[in-house]
Formats: C-alpha cells, structure tokens, sequence
C-alpha cells in the first residue's frame, strides 16, 4: 500500500515480490497482504537455510533423530518406533520440522538428510530387534527423495551393510504424494515391496483422499489423522468415515494405525473400533534413542 508501506516505486515493487513470494511457499493459489513480518520471516528463512546447509556439509551436526512408540492396540504392547528428525540451530534453539524440512527441500538438501536419517534408523532398528525380533522401524520421506533414481540402490546397500531383513522397515509417505505422484510412485513402491519394505500412507482422511482411492494407492498401513479421532463424538461424517474406513482397510489386508491419541477417552475409542496401531502422547512424545530404549525395550506391558 502506497504511504503506508513504502514511499517510492522500488520498495513497493520490493515488498509487493515479498508477498508474492510469500503466496507461492505457502502453496501458491493464494493472496497475501504485505506486512513487514513478511521481511522478518524471509530473512529468518534465509538464515535457517545458511545454517541448514553448513550442518548438513559438516557432516549432519546439530541434527538428531527422536522415537515415538507404535502401540498395538491389542496387546498394548510397543509394536515398534516412528524415527523423526529434530535440528537444533545456534541461533535459534530447536526449530520445528515443519519449519526446517520444507526449506530442507527448497534448498535441495532433503536427499543427504533423507539418506542420513534412514542409516541412524536402520542402525537403530538392528540394534533393538536384537531385544525385540519384531520390532518394526518407520520411516519418514517426502516424494521428493521418492523420485530420487538413487534412493532404492541406497536403501538396498544400507540394509545389507546393516544386516537388517526389510520386513523391519515402514517408509511413511503423506497421502498427497500419492495423488499428485501417483503413476511414478508406484514404479518405486513395488520394487520396495520387493525388497520386503511396506508403505504407509500418513495423515489419511484429512486431505485428498477418500476410501475409492483405498484400491488406487499400493499401501500396506494407513495411519488416520488425530483430527478425526479428537473429534469423533462431536463430527457425525468423521465417525462414519473411521467406521468404514477401518473395516474396509482390514479386508484388503490393509492395517489401521491411529495418531494423535493423548486422553483415556480417545483410547478407548480407538481400542473400540478395532485399529491395530496406536500413536500419541498418551503414550510417548518423541523421545531421544536412550530414553526409548530405557523406557519402552523391555517388551512388558505399555498400560
């Protein structure tokens, strides 16, 4: 806006390309109003980015991997783990995923950093079947490091050098990439299959999918969204869509696993409608590799 936010033609041009930057990395097809918090956010973009890279060129310092406990739902026992990575900045303390992983990508870094995490996990994942021969370690991938020609080669030489049979790994992948990257995701999913490895698909129900597209998508795991599990007493289609969507996975050899789950009450509901796996912090945050194994590798009973 003229006076308002600039004087002269070139600050408005400026901050006008700001907004218009702003637009597409939040996904484009949208408009947004300059404010000068857009010019503080860009440089704080810029500098994690700066940062970002110099960690990943000295060899992933000051990133870390955290484990979540997979639950099943029957015996409530820990099923296995979810491996997610954490990045903590210098200047900025620990930064969120959903921070740092998206300028990851932008900035072309996402395919060293994938690599890494799947090697700390596998490691990881050897040495806790040794405690637990079905432990089962899930994997966290953007479609972007999917369509890696690499990637396979990579994955088939880190579990030899591990050791480390497939059926321990689950590489997790949100239900968008299967919409948008269908026909080239499928190639790579079926020379996984192969290898033993089985799909996820993260955050299902809360975005394109629906259950027609169940036949369409070559998933072994769906795992539905805490949104429609919080609030299921209240949300008539969200109680409709879990009632058929379970039932429906379970006949095409699909299993359910459900996130998010934090009160007694969810629990129950969840343990209710017959779900395999469950995940939340009624359980477990996110904790470091000690504090798991210490807390959770001792195979008794969860509650």
């Amino acid at each position: 806006m003229f006076w308002e936010d600039g004087d002269n033609f070139l600050d408005l041009i400026k901050y006008a390309d700001n907004a218009l930057e702003a637009s597409k990395y939040r996904g484009k097809n949208q408009c947004t109003q300059f404010s000068h918090e857009l010019v503080q956010i860009k440089r704080r973009r810029l500098s994690i980015a700066n940062q970002l890279q110099s960690s990943v060129l000295r060899g992933m310092q000051d990133f870390y991997l955290v484990y979540q406990p997979l639950i099943n739902a029957s015996s409530m026992k820990v099923e296995g783990a979810e491996a997610l990575l954490r990045w903590s900045s210098s200047e900025y303390g620990n930064v969120r995923p959903d921070e740092f992983i998206p300028i990851l990508e932008s900035a072309g870094l996402i395919h060293q950093a994938g690599k890494w995490v799947f090697q700390e996990a596998v490691r990881t994942c050897k040495e806790w079947v040794k405690e637990n021969p079905g432990f089962v370690m899930n994997v966290n991938f953007s479609y972007i490091q999917m369509l890696n020609e690499d990637l396979l080669p990579f994955i088939r030489r880190t579990l030899k050098q591990a050791d480390l049979s497939a059926k321990h790994i689950v590489i997790e992948l949100t239900e968008s990439c299967f919409v948008t990257e269908m026909d080239a995701l499928k190639r790579s999913f079926q020379q996984l299959r192969e290898m033993g490895i089985r799909i996820a698909i993260d955050d299902f129900g809360t975005g394109y999918s629906s259950l027609g597209m169940l036949s369409q998508m070559p998933a072994d795991i769906v795992k539905i969204d805490r949104l429609l599990i919080s609030s299921i007493h209240e949300n008539s289609f969200h109680q409709s869509f879990i009632n058929a969507v379970i039932p429906l996975c379970h006949s095409v050899g699909i299993r359910v696993c459900v996130e998010g789950v934090e009160e007694q009450e969810e629990l129950k509901v969840v343990r209710d409608i017959q779900a395999d796996n469950i995940q939340g912090f009624y359980f477990s945050r996110p904790v470091e590799k000690r504090t798991f194994h210490d807390r959770f590798l001792d195979l008794q009973m969860v509650l």
